[in-house]
């Protein structure tokens, strides 16, 4: 490359090196936001992807491209690439990288730069990069510029293998900040485009520390944010009870204890405890922290590359993989099994959702039938609640599906009362925040349609102010997709909090559940997006069926 550099930029002999390195290490996908200082990168990756060498996405708001990105990287197990320009925009990737880091999702965050001696010279969309996203990144590469074009091509092939190593090995976002200075573009040879290859993810080593666990009748598993379904088959080798968070990616299984609320904290099983294992972050009960500070009871985490890992008391050991010793099936039987079997009894006396009528259909009797007609057609006209929609969107997903919940209530009673099935559940859940909600599905339902995979349908469902909060982002919404609004009109879950007995009711609404006036409809025909409002089950039940193009959802909640 080199010996033709002389009619090719030190930026686009650096970007060509650099992205040629990730394509080369597995890196499928790459969000690119419009600017000038990164056009050598952006116009490369356009070239690429037009190749098939890469999956190109633009996005104007860099705060949603942030967190579009993040979805693909929680989708695809890949780290994904997003490229900014100077100033502001780099900020507005904040929210997403600290997302990222909290999540233990890998991210490379590539911001072109002026070159560092004009940064304290006080010149236009120049400020400081370098440091912006403190503690949430894992690495940082400051790049001057290149001297020669030998300098940026061996200086943009290491920089983007040594990022990428530690964004797989440390499981968080990666800062790398290439400072460009004119010309920052040229045309890149076609030659050298020809031979770029994709290839494999890049394996990276990483230091394991491990615990020997024996199964034994007092054992139970938690599986919080990023356990995946090896603490199902943990629980399973254990003979233990599995207290499943619905986006733990373990949700399902024989041992699967879906009432843990209120079985956690019973004296019957909370006595018999003397060990937890926590796979991953819980997120969604304090029941489980309140287990775990029990007296007497001995606390392992294992650790999934989260950025602040669950540590619910001093004494709790943190470890990279468990061992089981001993078998338990004999446990099973005695321990997780009947506890799961307990659960489901619960579950199954709470259930509140119609049960088929296979006679009633059958029936020749007129006045029977007419009986059976009258009874479907209440059935279908009950009124939408949080409950059945979370039930309904959950019967309409199967395993090639996806399924994404905003940080509400709504997850809160999804995690309550639906029982184990094997679905990709993602959720935000690192810092529980509802930016970015809208985005992040999209990457997921991006990433998951690939040649390799299942043809499958996405659904988001978040509530009213999480949709208002990202709506923008209804922008970038393509595929079969569906956006599933529970209007409560506001913050409904703050009025679990404490504070609802004793504040003014009237500042209560205004501050806290702050209610809005967004008309979904509109908003969704602005961005050429289906809409149905649906009141009643039967008008759910039809919706959930659109599935062949994007469509925005709404159901209105009677603050519920």
């Amino acid at each position: 490359m080199t010996s033709k550099a002389s009619a090719v930029s030190n930026a686009t002999n650096w970007s060509l090196a650099f992205l040629r390195t990730l394509i080369e290490n597995g890196v499928t996908d790459i969000v690119v936001c419009p600017g000038s200082r990164s056009q050598s990168l952006a116009l490369l990756a356009a070239e690429l992807a037009e190749r098939g060498l890469l999956t190109l996405h633009v996005v104007l708001d860099e705060r949603a491209a942030g967190f579009l990105a993040l979805g693909l990287a929680l989708e695809s197990g890949r780290p994904a690439v997003v490229v900014t320009t100077s100033g502001s925009s780099v900020a507005n990737l904040h929210p997403a990288v600290v997302e990222a880091f909290h999540q233990g999702t890998p991210l490379l965050l590539v911001t072109a730069d002026r070159p560092a001696s004009v940064r304290a010279q006080g010149g236009g969309q120049t400020t400081f990069h370098v440091g912006m996203f403190a503690a949430a990144i894992r690495g940082t590469f400051d790049v001057p510029p290149a001297e020669s074009p030998a300098d940026a091509e061996i200086g943009g092939a290491t920089v983007a293998f040594d990022a990428l190593t530690i964004a797989l090995r440390e499981r968080g976002p990666v800062h790398v900040n290439p400072q460009f200075i004119e010309p920052l573009s040229s045309e890149a040879p076609k030659s050298y485009l020809e031979s770029i290859h994709p290839g494999g993810l890049l394996v990276v080593e990483r230091e394991s520390v491990s615990v020997t666990i024996e199964a034994t009748v007092g054992v139970v598993v938690v599986a919080g944010l990023g356990a995946g379904i090896r603490a199902e088959e943990w629980a399973r080798e254990l003979g233990a009870p599995l207290f499943a968070e619905i986006e733990s990616g373990s949700h399902f299984g024989p041992h699967l204890v879906t009432d843990y609320r209120t079985i956690a904290v019973s004296p019957e099983f909370a006595d018999s405890i003397h060990t937890v294992v926590v796979v991953g972050r819980p997120t969604l009960s304090n029941v489980i922290d309140q287990l775990c500070t029990r007296e007497g009871v001995a606390v392992t985490v294992v650790q999934v590359g989260e950025g602040v890992p669950y540590r619910p008391t001093e004494r709790a050991r943190l470890v990279d993989e468990i061992v089981v010793t001993g078998s338990g099936d004999d446990i099973a039987r005695e321990w997780g099994l009947a506890w799961a079997r307990r659960s489901r009894m619960t579950l199954d006396a709470q259930v509140t959702e119609p049960a088929a009528d296979v006679d009633g259909s059958l029936v020749d009797d007129h006045a029977a039938r007419s009986a059976f007609a009258r009874r479907e057609m209440e059935i279908q006209r009950e009124p939408v609640t949080s409950d059945m929609i979370v039930r309904l969107v959950w019967d309409a997903t199967w395993p090639h599906d996806r399924l994404v919940f905003g940080a509400s209530s709504i997850i809160r009673i999804a995690d309550s009362v639906l029982p184990g099935k094997p679905i990709r559940v993602h959720s935000n859940r690192g810092l529980a925040g509802i930016d970015g909600t809208i985005a992040t599905a999209q990457g997921i339902a991006s990433a998951s349609r690939r040649p390799d995979s299942p043809a499958g349908v996405t659904r988001l469902v978040l509530g009213d102010l999480a949709a208002a909060y990202d709506s923008s982002s209804l922008a970038l919404i393509t595929g079969p997709i569906q956006v599933i609004v529970c209007n409560n009109n506001g913050g409904r879950i703050f009025e679990g909090l404490d504070v609802k007995a004793t504040a003014n009711p009237a500042h209560f609404e205004s501050v806290m559940l702050t209610p809005q006036q967004v008309n979904f409809e509109a908003l969704a025909e602005a961005y050429g997006i289906a809409y149905r409002r649906v009141e009643t089950r039967g008008q759910l039940t039809s919706a959930l069926t659109e599935t062949a193009e994007p469509i925005l959802i709404e159901a209105p909640l009677l603050h519920g």
